[in-house]
């Protein structure tokens, strides 16, 4: 008997906007909240929080949140759903909690979403996706993603700039302490894991 229902109410107009069922100061959380709610907290710089009824079992809590959703109007709420379900679990008809996994979505609830998501557009939206390979191959001669070439062929002058860069590159020379031979630094590693280096 350690739940309670709790409503939401908006600092603007005194009108409720959220029911919810919950333990300990879960009424005063912030955390897992849907983005329509957020939006109306965000938007009014607050929320006052009361509970409506405590000392409930979790299945009188569900069922008290569930009239209390119905009586106000879901449209009226940012509530994702009717109530019962909770938004992370669920009373199965065995009384178990269980994770709210594979709960098909009303109409309301549908729209509810559509509602959080305003303003979140997909970069994609209305525009035509060409084919990857070439886009990013007209970028590239373009100017964007510099320094990414691999694939991409490479003139004559660029090959010999390239060898001409590499032989005025220093090198420390070192010697291999497993078998004494002469080599750069840089190759040691993966010289003394080869099949070369003579132990």
């Amino acid at each position: 008997m350690k739940y309670y229902v709790y409503k939401h109410i908006r600092l603007k107009d005194g009108s409720i906007f959220y029911i919810g069922k919950g333990t300990g100061d879960r009424l005063y959380s912030r955390n897992r909240r849907n983005t329509y709610w957020n939006h109306i907290v965000s938007k009014d710089g607050g929320f006052e929080a009361q509970i409506v009824k405590e000392g409930l079992s979790e299945k009188e809590a569900f069922n008290l949140e569930i009239q209390l959703i119905e009586q106000i109007g879901l449209s009226n709420l940012s509530n994702l759903n009717e109530g019962g379900t909770g938004s992370f679990h669920y009373i199965n008809k065995t009384g178990k909690n269980v994770w709210n996994k594979g709960i098909p979505h009303t109409k309301e609830h549908s729209e509810n979403i559509s509602k959080s998501l305003i303003g979140h557009e997909s970069y994609w939206k209305g525009k035509k996706r060409p084919d990857h390979s070439e886009k990013i191959k007209k970028l590239i001669d373009a100017g964007h993603y510099k320094g990414i070439t691999k694939g991409i062929a490479k003139s004559d002058t660029h090959k010999k700039s390239m060898s001409e860069s590499a032989k005025k590159r220093l090198r420390k020379i070192v010697k291999c302490d497993k078998c004494g031979l002469d080599l750069p630094s840089t190759h040691l590693a993966v010289h003394q894991k080869g099949k070369k280096c003579i132990n």
